[in-house]
């Protein structure tokens, strides 16, 4: 059993946990329900810890935030708490696109109903794995940023495969699933789950930048402040090139 004493980027309160080894081989470890933000995941710690990097606290509050399919805890639980401009919208293909459905307004994300320019970060976190279309999907979240604006995820990233492939597919009207189908949670639909549509590797910066005009970082976490450590840590921040003006 490995554990650490440290100060948590969410709530800001000051927690132990504990992994059953030091590379915290399970990506879903949390941290203790005494926690005063409650559960929360390795991904949204990082996450927290990205936008505090990024954002100052005073100006981050000021923001307009979109998150598609938040989660009932953590990061998403605290911008619902503390950011006045922060919208969650989920996905209910069978209800109107736009309208407001158990809390969250419906989107699709590949075809989106926000206008251009509302928003100055868009974040989602493990969501891109199970999108048909994630290029579209990001290229749709770049018309929806404003100039400067960013878009900040987390998505599962194979340190063991360099080419990201898709492994599920709409075919004239019929899924297709290649190899073992894959599910994983999903807040929306606890019961059926979520398909894994793809699986990324080491050249998804550069396909997102090829795709949608992103310019790409990743930040990859082996920390101990923060409790911030294990497999599949990466955080991709997504912003638009802007080229300086001639002097």
């Amino acid at each position: 059993m490995f554990d650490v004493s440290t100060r948590c980027p969410i709530c800001s309160s000051h927690q132990s946990f504990a992994s059953p080894d030091d590379f915290w081989h399970c990506r879903n470890d949390l941290v203790t329900k005494a926690c005063p933000g409650g559960i929360c995941l390795v991904r949204e710690r990082a996450m927290a810890e990205v936008l505090r990097s990024i954002y100052p606290l005073t100006d981050f509050q000021q923001l307009a935030i979109h998150e598609p399919a938040p989660s009932p805890r953590g990061i998403s639980t605290w911008l619902a708490k503390n950011v006045p401009g922060y919208v969650r919208s989920g996905y209910f293909p069978d209800q109107p696109f736009g309208s407001l459905q158990h809390g969250l307004r419906n989107e699709d994300i590949e075809a989106q109903t926000f206008g251009d320019g509302v928003f100055d970060l868009v974040i989602h976190l493990d969501v891109m794995e199970h999108v048909f279309r994630p290029f579209q999907a990001l290229r749709e979240i770049h018309r929806t940023l404003r100039p400067h604006g960013r878009c900040v995820f987390t998505v599962p990233t194979y340190w063991d495969q360099m080419n990201s492939r898709q492994v599920a597919f709409h075919e004239n009207g019929k899924l297709r699933i290649d190899g073992e189908p894959e599910y994983h949670g999903n807040p929306q639909a606890p019961e059926t789950g979520a398909l894994v549509t793809w699986r990324y590797g080491y050249d998804l910066p550069l396909l997102i930048q090829r795709e949608t005009g992103f310019d790409v970082e990743v930040r990859r976490f082996q920390r101990r402040a923060g409790a911030i450590m294990g497999p599949m840590t990466e955080v991709y921040i997504l912003s638009t090139f802007i080229a300086p003006q001639p002097a």
